[in-house]
C-alpha cells in the first residue's frame, strides 16, 4: 500500500478554514457596501472600496476552496490506489484507473454523481477487505455519501461539507492504518 495522503488531507482542512475566515469578510465588505447604496447618487466613489473588497475577498475564498479541493482529490487518489484492483468499481464501470477517477472528477455536472459512486465504491471496497483482513475500525459510509451530498448545497458546501469530508478521511485513513498494522494485509 502506497502511504497515506494525510498532508494533502491537512492542508485541504487549512485551506478551507482560511476560505470560511476570508468569506466572512466577503460578507462584512458586502454588508458595508450594502449600507452605503443610498449614498451612490450622491457619492459613487464611496461605494467603490466596499465593493471592490467584495469582490476580492470573494475571489480569493474562491481560489482557496478550489486549492482545498485539489487536495481532497490528491487525498481520494491515494486511497483509490491503496484499493486491489478488482474492488475499483464504480457503478457499471470495473477497474477503474485513478487517472479516469481524476479525470471525471472534473467534468462539471457529472462529478457530483461520480463522486457519489466512487465514496461508495470507497466504502464497500474497505468492508469487503474487512473480509480478508480483518479490522476494527469502522468504515464511514454513510459519512462520505452525507459529505457530498452537503457539497452539493449552496453555502453548506463551503462551511460545511468541508468538515464531513475531514472526518470521512480521517475515519477511512485509520482503517488504512489498521489494514497495515496487520501481519495479513491485502
Amino acid at each position: 500500500m502506497k502511504p497515506q495522503a494525510t498532508t494533502a488531507r491537512r492542508i485541504a482542512l487549512a485551506l478551507s478554514v482560511v476560505a470560511i475566515l476570508v468569506s466572512l469578510g466577503c460578507g462584512f465588505a458586502a454588508r458595508r457596501a450594502f449600507a452605503l447604496r443610498g449614498s451612490f447618487e450622491n457619492e459613487p466613489e464611496a461605494l467603490v472600496g466596499p465593493l471592490l473588497w467584495f469582490l476580492i475577498l470573494l475571489l480569493v475564498a474562491l481560489l482557496l476552496r478550489m486549492g482545498a479541493a485539489v487536495c481532497e482529490l490528491l487525498w481520494l487518489e491515494r486511497t483509490w490506489s491503496n484499493l486491489p484492483v478488482e474492488l475499483r468499481k464504480v457503478g457499471p464501470l470495473d477497474k477503474v484507473e485513478p487517472l479516469v477517477l481524476i479525470g471525471v472528477s472534473l467534468v462539471p455536472g457529472i462529478a457530483w454523481i461520480w463522486k457519489l459512486g466512487v465514496i461508495d465504491a470507497v466504502a464497500k471496497g474497505f468492508e469487503a477487505i474487512r473480509a480478508k483482513v480483518p479490522f476494527t475500525a469502522p468504515v464511514p459510509r454513510q459519512l462520505g455519501m452525507a459529505a457530498v451530498i452537503v457539497g452539493w448545497i449552496p453555502g453548506l458546501n463551503v462551511y460545511i461539507a468541508p468538515f464531513l469530508w475531514e472526518v470521512f478521511a480521517t475515519r477511512i485513513d485509520r482503517c488504512v492504518s489498521e489494514i497495515e498494522a496487520r501481519p495479513e494485509r491485502v
